[in-house]
């Protein structure tokens, strides 16, 4: 048995590895929007094989409470590389604004320890439009915060995926004082207590990052991105204000895919897929190892007594499929055999054609043909080996928590 809440379905079928569990998008205020008609789609280009590892060790707790700071008081943040955004996967991501963990440099610059004014002394300013956030900054010979940058800050050199650690603890983080929560680099209240302004823009809409003390924690992880609109007043919403040389990167944005592209697969492209995917090679599937031929989807349809031709709506296939459920997001699946019984496996796709294991669904013992069918609706991938047949067919689907599950039914 791997990983956690793993489901007997039925007497013959065993799902061997649950799917990461993601927690519903939070939402507060208007919501970051892409127009995805408007994005042509990327090229077409060839399988290629690049499981990446997830780190799974233990949560890291919360840095302990730092000192209060003097009175404009900054960090220093070296330059360095950032994996920006979050692995397709992870709890409470957005797939449509937030970047696939791609890789950047981010130069040198140094952070107000606090939102503005940066004086522990003062309260917060809040309700500022984000032109009076830039001019205040400019005002003090400095420059409102990057999105990268405040990203970069709130991640600390360890790269956490909470301001402060692994874990987000609203009781210190988001309601405790403004020091009860720091980076490993002494960044405090990095989105804590209310959302703060960035300097960037998505179409009309300015980029706010972290969120206040009630919110979902969710919404406080550094990856998260929503918006507000850059003219308005009276809004929640702190700033700080950074130095040194602005980063010139532009947030990667989402580009609109096709819902389904079969990417047919060789023997030796699927054995090294599953001999390089953890989760898999466990369960030494490479023994006798081989995709289905075109004659399994004949043999499925006959089991349930149908044709292809009663089935419009379907497009069925032995092929590896690459499935964008949604805007945003890409996921390969496939089904195929070995010695220890049919299955189906589902791969989050990550930037450069990297591979993140999503689920896992084994017919232990049970050598049957199976078959994909796709086009009836984006937000699921059909499996069957017998058509029609109660227990004996499922779906790969993406769930209202934005994650891969597989089943029977």
């Amino acid at each position: 048995m791997l990983g956690a809440d793993a489901v007997v379905r039925s007497p013959f079928a065993l799902v061997l590895c649950a799917v990461l569990a993601a927690c519903q998008r939070g939402r507060n205020g208007a919501d970051a929007a892409v127009d995805e008609e408007a994005v042509a789609p990327p090229p077409s280009q060839p399988f290629a094989l690049r499981p990446q590892a997830v780190d799974s060790g233990a949560p890291r707790a919360t840095e302990p409470v730092r000192d209060m700071p003097q009175a404009g008081a900054t960090v220093r943040i070296p330059a360095g590389r950032l994996r920006l955004g979050s692995a397709p996967g992870t709890p409470g991501r957005d797939p449509a604004v937030e970047a696939d963990g791609v890789e950047v440099e981010v130069p040198a610059f140094d952070i107000d320890a606090l939102p503005y004014p940066n004086d522990p002394s003062q309260p917060l300013r809040l309700g500022m439009t984000l032109a009076e956030a830039e001019r205040a900054c400019s005002e003090r010979g400095r420059r409102l915060c990057a999105e990268v940058e405040w990203e970069r800050a709130c991640v600390g050199a360890a790269g956490t995926t909470f301001p402060g650690g692994e874990v987000w603890d609203g009781n210190t983080c988001g309601r405790g004082e403004l020091n009860a929560c720091a980076t490993a680099e002494g960044a405090l209240a990095m989105g804590t207590h209310v959302a703060e302004w960035t300097h960037d823009t998505l179409d009309t809409r300015a980029i706010i990052r972290g969120a206040g003390r009630d919110a979902p924690a969710v919404q406080h992880r550094c990856a998260a991105r929503r918006t507000a609109d850059p003219a308005a007043t009276g809004l929640d919403l702190a700033f700080r204000c950074c130095g040194g040389r602005a980063p010139t990167m532009v947030y990667p944005r989402e580009v609109s895919r096709r819902p389904f592209r079969e990417e047919p697969m060789t023997a030796a492209q699927l054995a090294e897929l599953v001999q390089r995917t953890p989760e898999l090679e466990r369960l030494r599937l490479r023994e006798g190892l081989a995709m289905f031929l075109p004659g399994a989807i004949t043999e499925v349809l006959n089991h349930g007594a149908t044709t292809v031709q009663s089935h419009p709506e379907y497009t069925f296939t032995v092929n590896a499929v690459r499935w964008s459920p949604t805007f945003g997001e890409e996921v390969l699946v496939v089904a195929a055999k070995s010695r220890v019984g049919s299955w189906i496996a589902a791969w989050y796709v990550l930037p450069n054609n990297g591979l993140r294991h999503a689920a896992s669904f084994l017919l232990r013992d049970d050598p049957l043909a199976i078959t994909l069918a796709y086009g009836a609706s984006r937000r699921e991938v059909v499996w069957a080996t017998c058509w029609g047949c109660g227990g004996e067919s499922g779906v790969i689907a993406y769930d209202e928590s934005n994650r891969v599950v597989i089943v029977q039914r």
